[in-house]
């Protein structure tokens, strides 16, 4: 693995498992590696609608089905690749009114104990939820789920935002946690969701960014230039 540090030095650091993080080529190289164990999986379970990127598996199908494949999708990776998927971070989606969480859980927790094969599936019950469920780091759900799941993460940028003007003198480097670290999460949920349902967290994430960087950059005397680009 290779880290470069501040002072644009590279080290090399001896990797036993794994890949380089960041790395574009690593991230083909790991979805290629994992494409024949997933597909032949996804072959055995006509009645799933299924979908992967890299590790991250969408499952759509009725739940006994769904478990179904997942547990046996948890088994080969096991066996093919050495890889374990965390089950802790697995969530399971039921839309609709028909149930309210608790319920859902109840009916999970039915299904779960159903049959001996899906018991490596048990800590998965945590993740149940009627409202909404997080797919590669975008809320898709109703629209007061997605509105405080997108609020919840702008309140911790800007709490991280306040810790970092905290500690950090360099400007630079200030620069590089903002532009690298605290806006790229954000700006993510913004090309992902809906504008109408993050717009007003957004815009006071945007707000405490300029602000910080504007200050640690240019010494606070940014407010000139911010009402000329507002006048133009």
């Amino acid at each position: 693995m290779r880290f470069t540090d501040h002072r644009g030095q590279p080290h090399h650091l001896t990797c036993s498992k794994g890949g380089q993080q960041g790395d574009g080529f690593e991230t083909v190289r790991f979805a290629i590696t994992i494409h024949p164990s997933i597909g032949r999986v996804f072959q055995s379970h006509p009645d799933c609608k299924v979908a992967a990127n890299c590790d991250d598996i969408f499952v759509v199908a009725p739940l006994q089905e769904a478990l179904a494949l997942v547990a046996e999708l948890k088994l080969i990776l096991k066996q093919d690749l050495d890889l374990d998927l965390d089950v802790p971070k697995f969530n399971c989606y039921a839309p609709g009114n028909r149930l309210d969480d608790d319920q859902a859980r109840a009916l999970f927790k039915d299904a779960l104990a159903s049959r001996q094969s899906f018991s490596d599936l048990a800590a998965m019950d945590a993740g149940v939820s009627t409202k909404g469920l997080r797919v590669a780091g975008v809320p898709i759900g109703d629209d007061a789920w997605v509105t405080k799941f997108v609020a919840q993460k702008v309140e911790a940028v800007i709490l991280d935002v306040g810790k970092i003007n905290h500690v950090l003198t360099d400007g630079m480097i200030h620069y590089h946690m903002m532009h690298f670290c605290q806006n790229m999460r954000p700006s993510f949920l913004a090309r992902n969701t809906p504008t109408t349902l993050n717009s007003d967290s957004l815009s006071s994430l945007d707000a405490v960014i300029l602000e910080s960087m504007c200050t640690k950059g240019i010494g606070g005397t940014h407010m000139d230039w911010t009402r000329v680009a507002i006048l133009l």
